[in-house]
């Protein structure tokens, strides 16, 4: 029987990312002719969506998009502070999503939630959120972004939801348009479903909370390490490139797992013409760091983007009780509980 699984994962009969010898176990990773083939080709039961993500509604969506690509504002899926809609000024980082998307999550305009740190909503209104997409926990989901760290962000946001089958467009649209395929620049309609599918996530392993990082960081779990995935001048303390977050330092323990020389920058991790890095690559890099897997790593950020990147690679690798710490160094540094957080 184990026999017979291998080879359907080998296959990629299983609805599942293919299983490849060597270092990778999954790799999520596609290509444009690869993306052209299942787009021409639908498949009746379970068709693949493409979804193209970015902070904000969308200006570059609206200039030139994969034929049939949704857009998702990541402010659906992640806030820092929800005021009422007529106290939230437009150029503020308050809710930036229409009503619209407002009401699939229960949330009026006269609605206000507490200060968040740009977590991901919780379940109650995150899984609704991801129905009105189209998207529940059956669907197939191709993922790309111009900054491939926001394509990261969406794509373990849905693994962790519990999403059948995630890949993400390997170098995003220019990679489409170097393959001569034809843009869009007509928005594409969603087809909200009427249901996610569960009302809670279906991998919470995936994330980290707060309470669980503190544990790691003081020694009360052994079997894990955080990895701080931010430029050497952020772990050293001598930068703070977030216009809202002052605080310099890391976590106390962390290791370092790079990320690039600019503050938004991700070249341990991605190639310059945007193409990620080969998993195997990064697993050399981290081990030159002192992260080899044998310790579950808890990937962490200034918001958790960079990190969710950091994540789908230990992902990709197979490494067991790889997790994203949500909150990061944003609500470890400034949340409530910041006393309680040592740092260093």
């Amino acid at each position: 029987m184990r026999r017979i699984l291998f080879w359907l994962l080998v296959l990629g009969l299983t609805g599942t990312p293919t299983l490849y010898a060597g270092n990778t176990i999954r790799d999520i990773r596609v290509t444009p002719e690869w993306v052209r083939g299942v787009l021409e080709t639908p498949e009746t039961e379970q068709p693949w969506m493409v979804v193209e993500v970015s902070w904000g509604p969308g200006k570059e969506y609206a200039q030139g998009h994969i034929p049939g690509a949704i857009h998702i504002n990541t402010d659906e899926i992640e806030y820092d502070e929800f005021n009422p809609r007529a106290a939230t000024a437009a150029d503020t980082l308050g809710r930036s999503t229409t009503p619209e998307q407002d009401l699939a999550k229960g949330l009026t305009p006269e609605s206000t939630l507490p200060k968040n740190y740009w977590n991901l909503y919780p379940d109650r209104y995150l899984l609704p959120a991801l129905a009105h997409m189209g998207i529940t926990r059956h669907s197939r989901v191709i993922v790309y972004s111009h900054d491939v760290t926001a394509a990261a962000r969406l794509g373990w946001t849905l693994l962790y939801a519990g999403v059948d089958d995630l890949r993400i467009l390997d170098g995003g649209l220019a990679v489409w348009k170097e393959a001569g395929y034809p843009v869009a620049t007509t928005p594409h309609p969603r087809t909200p479903a009427p249901f996610f599918g569960s009302e809670k996530a279906l991998h919470p392993e995936y994330l980290a909370g707060m309470a669980t990082a503190r544990e790691v960081v003081l020694e009360k779990r052994r079997d894990a390490v955080l990895v701080d995935i931010r430029t050497q001048g952020e772990f050293d303390g001598n930068a703070a490139p977030y216009s809202y977050i002052p605080t310099k330092g890391r976590i106390k323990g962390a290791l370092w797992g790079e990320a690039g020389n600019g503050p938004w920058t991700m070249e341990s991790y991605v190639e310059k013409d945007g193409r990620l890095k080969e998993p195997s690559e990064v697993a050399a890099m981290w081990k030159s760091h002192g992260i080899t897997g044998e310790k579950a790593p808890y990937f962490y950020c200034g918001t958790a983007w960079r990190s969710s990147l950091a994540f789908l690679y230990a992902w990709m690798l197979g490494w067991e009780g790889a997790k994203n710490f949500d909150s990061s160094w944003y609500a470890w540094s400034m949340g409530p509980d910041a006393a309680q957080n040592p740092m260093e």
